[in-house]
């Protein structure tokens, strides 16, 4: 084979080389792998004996990295040692090295042991943006092959596609990073901590939703109405694996028994009167997350076989179809009664109870957790005046003697009224005995003076009719625990124009 034949040999398997290291580099998922790569292709294009990466911290400069690759490694070669000696040498310098006795080269007159047996090394930086953010060396042992001209145009190739391919990739994972904390951040924001309290109640209920959450497990929460139940149920979703996915409540107190199928399951045109197009039910909105059926003893008996079979078969069909439609959904469910009492009354079933409650969650009334009544109450104040008011002590003293029967629900509502009816900066005892109760204890002359007090002092738009009717819709499912039957009554208005009302203001049940 002739020298030029030859010659043209190796560059062909020297490009080749290149072009499978730029493909791998192009692949690596993290600076480890990419490491790997370049170590490799460098060694072999370069036939060292040993190679070495090292790369900074662009901010101080330190050694973050070092990757150490060795042929034979029976025989002393680059340590960490060597690496920093000569990365300062090129750092100083700005240029490569290309020597035959790197001992002799960096000047140093009694090297270490392990270093004695070097001689040929090649070193070349990895720059981008005129800044060096690490080196490659390669080294050899005495009586081996010195370093050429070529190998040293080739590892700085190397080098400089490398420099590349370490800024994407350091990028890409400091953006990964920062998007695993903020998404941690949020499920935390999101999750238990936005149950407040301190009380071993509280703490109790928290670790049971940080407990059942990972697991997948279909949950009951138990409680009174006001304690939490839905909340309970976002911390429980949004500190499970399904927390990018959806999150649907639906309330099973409000939707009329002649929907309830069509609300869960969907329906296709033409399925009833009225299906006047293709609608997805709650089962298909929650996708692979999470469906949230609060006040489940509410669900018409005759359609709870149907979610029984759903959750055993993880199927279903939309009304009017005969398509069945797989379902990866986690349900958790609520109730404000005792469904032990249900079963027996014979108004639900106790398959549905078995299969529901894999685990039962029970949420403390506000009753047994007085202690937290001041804290809770002063976020409230703190949220609803944006921390222009505060309890006095007696204030407080005096929340803790109430039996808030609406539990936490009751207490927000309590605290926001304050807000609206008193302008003075400090809420006392005498403040909270006037409208601890609602306006609708109040004699009328008082309730007139408030609403005039109101109205002089109400800020440049802000809209106190809504407010004023927001807090009326409140108040009214608070004194009829939730049942939108009877409060549209008490209010005298439909049950449809009353729900209106709920959804206009956003109102949680």
């Amino acid at each position: 084979m002739s020298d030029d034949t030859l010659f043209l040999k190796q560059r062909v398997e020297e490009l080749e080389e290149l072009n499978r290291l730029a493909e791998s580099l192009a692949r690596s998922s993290n600076v480890d792998e990419l490491l790997a790569a370049i170590v490799a292709s460098s060694q072999k294009l370069c036939h060292a004996e040993h190679a070495a990466i090292l790369l900074y911290s662009p901010m101080s400069r330190e050694v973050i990295q070092t990757l150490v690759r060795s042929a034979d490694t029976a025989r002393g070669g680059i340590d960490h040692g060597l690496n920093l000696v000569v990365a300062g040498w090129i750092e100083h310098h700005g240029r490569p090295i290309l020597t035959p006795d790197i001992a002799d080269h960096l000047n140093l007159t009694k090297p270490v042991e392990r270093w004695r047996d070097i001689g040929p090394a090649l070193a070349v930086p990895l720059v981008t943006g005129g800044k060096i953010l690490g080196i490659l060396n390669l080294v050899n042992h005495r009586g081996h092959p010195e370093f050429t001209q070529d190998n040293l145009r080739l590892a700085e190739a190397v080098a400089a596609l490398a420099a590349q391919f370490v800024v994407r990739t350091r990028l890409q994972e400091t953006l990964f990073q920062d998007n695993l904390r903020l998404k941690a951040a949020l499920s935390e924001k999101r999750g238990a901590r936005e149950i407040l309290g301190e009380s071993p109640a509280i703490r109790t209920l928290r670790q049971k939703i940080a407990t059942v959450a990972p697991t997948g497990a279909t949950v009951v929460l138990i409680g009174e109405t006001g304690t939490g139940k839905e909340l309970a149920a976002r911390a429980i979703h949004f500190q499970s694996q399904r927390a990018e996915k959806p999150f649907v409540a639906i309330n099973c107190s409000a939707i009329p028994a002649t929907l309830f199928e069509s609300e869960l399951f969907g329906h296709e045109r033409g399925a009833f009167t009225g299906a006047s197009g293709l609608q997805k039910g709650k089962f298909e909105q929650a996708g692979e997350g999470t469906l949230f059926l609060d006040e489940i003893a509410e669900m018409p008996i005759d359609l709870q076989p149907k979610l029984l079979r759903v959750l055993e078969e993880r199927s279903f069909y939309r009304l009017g179809s005969s398509t069945l439609l797989d379902s990866d959904v986690r349900v958790i469910a609520a109730s404000s009664r005792d469904l032990q009492s249900a079963v027996k009354d014979g108004r639900f079933r106790e398959e549905l109870l078995h299969r529901l409650s894999v685990v039962t969650i029970y949420l403390p009334p506000l009753r047994e957790r007085h202690e937290d009544i001041p804290f809770l109450a002063t976020e409230f104040l703190q949220e609803f005046s944006r921390g222009t008011k505060r309890f006095t002590p007696e204030a407080l003293a005096a929340l803790q003697k109430l039996p808030w029967k609406g539990n936490v629900r009751e207490l927000r509502n309590t605290i926001e009224r304050l807000c609206i009816f008193l302008i003075s900066d400090q809420i006392t005892a005498s403040d909270l005995a006037e409208q601890a109760a609602g306006p609708s204890d109040a004699s009328a002359s008082g309730l007139t003076a408030a609403l005039q007090t109101l109205i002089r002092t109400n800020r440049p738009g802000n809209d106190v009719l809504k407010s004023l009717e927001e807090e009326v819709v409140r108040l009214t499912l608070l004194e009829v625990n939730g049942n939108i039957s009877q409060a549209a009554k008490l209010l005298g208005i439909e049950r449809k124009a009353f729900q209106r009302r709920i959804e206009k203001h956003g109102i949680p049940r």
